[in-house]
């Protein structure tokens, strides 16, 4: 995939709809959110404290993030059917 501009953590959480310390907790413990691999962060530069995640990554993270949210939100209303 091609490489696209960085964006920090805190806008990619607000992509996913979730809380930076929600996504940052996931990053360290599973690398997942709702079964969706969260992207890696980019190689930092020099001392750097923040993570940058390449934006393009994260657009299609987003994007397989809400069909997982989806058919999360569908088994739930199957359930409840019952």
């Amino acid at each position: 995939m091609k490489s696209g501009p960085g964006i920090q953590t805190k806008m990619l959480a607000s992509m996913a709809r979730v809380s930076e310390a929600e996504l940052v907790y996931a990053i360290k413990h599973t690398g997942e959110l709702h079964g969706v691999k969260i992207p890696e962060p980019m190689q930092a530069r020099g001392n750097a404290k923040t993570r940058n995640f390449d934006y393009l990554q994260c657009v299609a993270f987003v994007e397989e993030l809400e069909k997982a949210r989806v058919n999360e939100n569908v088994r739930k209303s199957v359930g409840k059917g019952k």
